[in-house]
């Protein structure tokens, strides 16, 4: 299927989801490093951690709004108040003030903007899509998005160091556009749909809600899954990304001076360089493969391949194991999107959305972990532990996708 015929919502989700993701890319990955340079590794191993708690709280809380109010109204909310936190952060990051206890604090609400604007805006998508269009639509968002990272990561890799305040002001006005873009040109479909009548207080009823997803077995095996396979991948912009800024030795490429900071630049741009230029092509490929059989392997060399990234130094070595781990990346990803759709039932998207968030959540706060548990194991160990998690990951997603020994049904 292709772009022009998505539906309206679906094309500025793509649209502005691009300019959104790259100008954030372009900065957030950087602040790991920031917080580890200013208050030390095993101070920002422990607040990025608090944070990936604080951010999964918000986003249940996020996901359950999303299904009882205006999910359009949600999103635009988020959207906004993300763009205040960037200016405080602008001016708290900046070297006449530089406040790293705000800044940190401020990253952190981070999570808020984020808890209402990914469940209510994923759940608008599907609203927005038939079964059919779907992994159309996944792969065409995933382009979209790793091509915003390219782009992103580079400008960052580039500017971060010299020209943090006019990033973040950047940043704050592309998201100020978005804002106001989706006000204008969003189609909320819940506008007039008919709104369940809650009696209970909202934390019992939220708690009740995300219960029917907890009961669901197979979705909660399917979102634990998640959990260990993608901590390897989350875990570049953590450990890996310390680690390359304490221990590699610059080199000259082409060039041009590459230190620790610029070689996980370098590591995520080859990421999103190779999921622009062959998504479709290895999506040709596998399509009418045996999905179980490509998913598994997908998923085998995506954790193999950033497991390794953990222990390796040498540039051409890391960009070789990058280029492995995303080939995994691009056989998986949209198995797993449009099998996740399928187990979500229609009237608790938002909610079972904000679920699955456990997932990345999860997968987040074990990869801010390996900056407390790599003080103790040496790289080697820390690679032999995030390989073992990813196997551990794909067990689980194998039950989860292709076992009876869940009440659920497998989806067809």
């Amino acid at each position: 299927m292709k772009f022009s015929q998505f539906p309206s919502n679906v094309k500025l989700r793509i649209i502005c989801g691009f300019f959104d993701h790259m100008a954030s890319m372009s900065v957030m990955p950087f602040m790991v490093l920031y917080i580890a340079d200013e208050l030390g590794k095993v101070t920002s191993g422990i607040l990025l951690s608090i944070n990936v708690v604080f951010g999964l709280i918000c986003g249940l809380c996020g996901g359950y709004f999303a299904d009882r109010f205006s999910r359009k109204r949600l999103l635009v909310t988020g959207q906004l108040l993300f763009a205040i936190l960037m200016i405080l952060m602008t001016i708290f990051i900046h070297p006449a003030i530089n406040m790293p206890w705000v800044v940190a604090f401020l990253y952190m609400l981070t999570a808020v903007s984020g808890a209402m604007i990914f469940p209510a805006l994923e759940a608008l998508i599907i609203d927005s899509t038939t079964e059919e269009m779907r992994k159309s639509v996944y792969v065409t968002s995933y382009w979209a998005n790793n091509l915003a990272t390219a782009f992103g990561t580079a400008i960052g890799g580039l500017f971060y160091k010299d020209h943090r305040v006019l990033l973040f002001a950047l940043i704050v006005i592309i998201m100020l556009i978005n804002t106001a873009v989706f006000q204008r040109y969003l189609i909320d479909p819940t506008v007039n749909k008919v709104r369940k009548v809650v009696e209970a207080h909202w934390i019992r009823d939220l708690l009740s809600s995300y219960y029917v997803a907890l009961k669901d077995t197979r979705f909660v095996v399917f979102t634990m899954a998640a959990v260990f396979i993608f901590s390897s991948e989350f875990a570049l912009t953590n450990y890996i990304g310390v680690r390359l800024h304490d221990e590699f030795k610059p080199v000259e490429l082409f060039g041009i001076h590459v230190d620790g900071v610029r070689m996980m630049s370098l590591m995520l741009i080859e990421n999103t360089v190779l999921v622009v230029t062959v998504t479709f092509l290895i999506a040709k490929i596998t399509e009418k493969r045996n999905q179980v059989a490509v998913l598994l392997l997908g998923t085998l060399m995506y954790t193999s391949g950033y497991g390794l990234a953990h222990h390796l130094t040498t540039w051409y070595l890391l960009m070789l194991v990058v280029l492995m781990a995303t080939i995994g990346e691009l056989m998986q990803t949209p198995i797993i999107s449009v099998f996740q759709a399928k187990l979500m039932p229609e009237d608790k998207r938002a909610s079972y959305i904000a679920f699955s968030s456990l997932g990345y959540s999860g997968a987040g706060l074990v990869a801010s972990s390996g900056l407390i548990v790599g003080t103790v194991l040496n790289s080697m160990m820390m690679s032999i532990y995030v390989i073992t998690l990813g196997l551990i990951g794909m067990l689980l997603l194998y039950l989860s996708i292709h076992s009876n020994i869940f009440k659920q049904k497998i989806p067809s």
